[in-house]
């Protein structure tokens, strides 16, 4: 594998590490939002619905979203090296 060819591949796990940022990042969102409602639903009807398995989930995924940042950083580094 030439230089220039592995510059190609880590272009392309860089752009689809930016991508999965972008969807994790958007699912945090989500959760976030489905927690709030759930809590509201829950304070309004006294039900016990999941709000802190939701927030767990959304801690969880925000997690995952820096994670994936510090991948693309990294293949953005070494892709820079080269």
């Amino acid at each position: 594998m030439s230089i220039a060819e592995l510059r190609a591949a880590l272009e392309g796990v860089g752009g689809a590490t930016g991508e999965a940022r972008a969807h994790a990042q958007r699912a945090a969102e989500r959760l976030g939002e489905a927690a709030a409602l759930l809590a509201e639903l829950t304070e309004r009807t006294g039900a016990d619905l999941p709000v802190a398995a939701l927030e767990k989930a959304r801690e969880e995924v925000d997690e995952l979203v820096a994670t994936v940042g510090l991948a693309g950083d990294a293949v953005a580094d070494l892709g820079g090296r080269l």
